[in-house]
């Protein structure tokens, strides 16, 4: 099977995600919002069923990585549900002039996490799509934890001042930050990549990110996506849960049914 150690990889990323925002949410759980919450296990339950379905198909428990498998269909609509949500809470600390990091990047990490989210959705419907393909689902299903990359390095650069002051690093050099961030995950990407014909997934990574990176300072940077963003604070939050939630499944139905059952074995008569 392919990438035998990858749920190892999958499983380091945990310690390093508790690490990385720690300042900023595990250590503020009390203040941070309900989307936070939903968007931050929901994120955490897919890392872990990545891990599941990596390790079981590798000690070839069948049975246990299609059955596990199915809890995607769940998982998969509420992270894009409590994403939406919290893209938007994001935005309303923007306009309201929160704090000088939000005034800043607010609308700019918007843009950045939308993008993120089509991609994410759109390689775990890949997978489904290639389920009968080993290493072309496993490559898809796989490059979904390269998209977590960003904000954990982001955060944990050593060239962001007050490296483990949050009140510090958020005000100094995020931007430099951000965009080594993406360099870093780019390479990883092009890394796993390296050309395989059955891993085109990591390429597609890799090509999100360098339009994030392109995006944060252009595109995410300008009046026109302002406005655009902050019309999605028009919208209520159980509303655009319910769209984000809705869009995802059925992206991930439509993966599903396209693959034709296997055909049943006809049973001749002797």
């Amino acid at each position: 099977m392919p990438y035998r150690h990858g749920y190892r990889a999958v499983l380091l990323l945990l310690p390093l995600i508790l690490l990385a925002f720690w300042p900023g949410y595990f250590g503020a759980l009390r203040a941070a919002p309900l989307a936070l919450h939903a968007h931050g296990l929901s994120a955490t339950a897919w890392l872990v069923l990545l891990a599941v379905q990596l390790w079981s198909i590798h000690d070839r428990r069948v049975a246990l990585h299609r059955t596990a498998g199915l809890a995607l269909f769940a998982i998969v609509p509420l992270f894009a549900g409590a994403s939406l949500a919290a893209v938007q809470g994001g935005i309303a600390l923007f306009v309201a002039r929160s704090d000088p990091f939000h005034t800043s990047f607010g609308a700019r990490l918007a843009l950045v996490d939308l993008l993120a989210l089509v991609t994410f959705v759109a390689l775990v419907r890949q997978a489904l799509l290639a389920r009968r393909q080993v290493r072309a689902h496993a490559a898809a299903m796989l490059a979904t934890a390269l998209l977590v990359l960003p904000p954990i390095i982001g955060r944990l650069f050593p060239a962001v001042p007050g490296f483990f002051d949050w009140e510090v690093a958020r005000h100094s050099g995020f931007a430099l930050s951000f965009q080594l961030a993406m360099l870093v995950s780019i390479g990883g990407a092009l890394a796993m990549w390296r050309g395989r014909r059955d891993g085109g997934a990591f390429l597609v990574v890799a090509a999100s990110l360098v339009l994030q990176a392109v995006a944060f300072d252009t595109v995410a940077a300008s009046m026109a996506w302002e406005s655009a963003a902050k019309a999605l604070l028009t919208v209520t939050p159980a509303l655009l849960f319910a769209l984000g939630a809705l869009a995802a499944a059925g992206a991930l139905t439509e993966g599903w049914l396209r693959v034709p059952p296997r055909p049943r074995p006809r049973l001749g008569l002797a």
